[in-house]
C-alpha cells in the first residue's frame, strides 16, 4: 500500500509539472504570434508608410495570423483525439495506397527543401487493420515533422506490416520524449513547432491498437508505424 501511494504521488506531480509546462508552452505560442501581429498593426496605424512596407507589413500580419491559426486548430484536433470524440472505422485498408498519397501530397515540399524521397513501396497490396484517414494523418505528420526538422534525405519503407520513416536530423533530439505532447527539441520555440503532431500520431495510433516508435541510426531519425494484418 506504501509503495502505491508513493507512485500515486509521483505521478500526481509528474502530471503537476507536465501540465504546468504545458499551459506556459501555449501560453508562449500564443502570445508570440499575437504580439508580433499587434505590432505590426500599430506601425501601420501610426506611421506614413509607402505603398510597398504596407504590403510587406500586411504580409508578416498574415503570416503570423496563420501561425496562430495553424496552433489554434493543432489544439483543437489534439482535444478531439484525447476525448475520443472521432469515430474510427476499423477496417482492411490497403496501406501501400495511403502511404503513396501522402507521398505525392508532400512532395512539393520535400522538393522546395531540397529532399531526396527513397520509397520502398511494394506493388503488391498490403491489408492491415486501420482507419484509412487516421491512417493518413498519422503518416502526414510524420512526414511533416521530417521535412521540418530534418534535411536531404527521406527514406520511406515498407516491411510486412510496419511502416518505417526516417529522415537527417538538423540537431539532437530525445527518443525517449518524442511523443510527448508540447515537446519539441527547440527550446526557443522558434521554428513554431506546436509540439503536437507526434503526440496526435501516438492518439491515433493507440485508438487503431497499433504502435509508434522512434530511434536514431547514425544520424537519422527512424520512425516506426506497426499496423495489424
Amino acid at each position: 500500500m506504501l509503495e502505491r501511494n508513493r507512485h500515486d504521488f509521483v505521478e500526481k506531480v509528474r502530471t503537476e509539472t507536465d501540465l504546468k509546462r504545458a499551459i506556459t508552452n501555449i501560453s508562449h505560442d500564443l502570445r508570440t504570434p499575437l504580439t508580433s501581429a499587434r505590432g505590426y498593426l500599430q506601425m501601420l496605424e501610426s506611421l506614413e508608410l509607402d505603398a510597398e512596407t504596407k504590403a510587406r507589413y500586411l504580409a508578416i500580419i498574415q503570416e503570423r495570423l496563420d501561425a496562430l491559426q495553424t496552433l489554434m486548430n493543432s489544439l483543437f484536433e489534439f482535444a478531439r483525439v484525447m476525448e475520443g470524440d472521432s469515430i474510427l472505422n476499423i477496417q482492411a485498408v490497403n496501406i501501400c495506397n495511403v502511404l503513396r498519397d501522402v507521398l505525392s501530397a508532400n512532395f512539393a515540399e520535400l522538393d522546395s527543401k531540397g529532399f531526396t524521397v527513397n520509397a520502398n513501396i511494394p506493388d503488391t497490396p498490403v491489408l492491415c487493420l486501420c482507419d484509412a484517414d487516421a491512417l493518413q494523418r498519422v503518416l502526414q505528420n510524420l512526414v511533416k515533422n521530417a521535412y521540418t526538422h530534418g534535411r536531404e534525405y527521406l527514406h520511406v519503407r515498407l516491411n510486412g506490416s510496419t511502416i518505417e520513416i526516417a529522415n537527417k536530423l538538423n540537431g539532437p533530439i530525445d527518443t525517449s520524449q518524442i511523443f510527448d505532447r508540447f515537446y519539441t527539441a527547440d527550446a526557443s520555440r522558434s521554428n513554431k513547432s506546436t509540439g503536437l503532431g507526434l503526440a496526435i500520431v501516438k492518439e491515433l495510433m493507440m485508438h487503431m491498437g497499433g504502435q509508434v516508435s522512434a530511434s536514431m541510426e547514425g544520424d537519422m531519425l527512424v520512425m516506426s508505424v506497426c499496423l495489424h494484418n
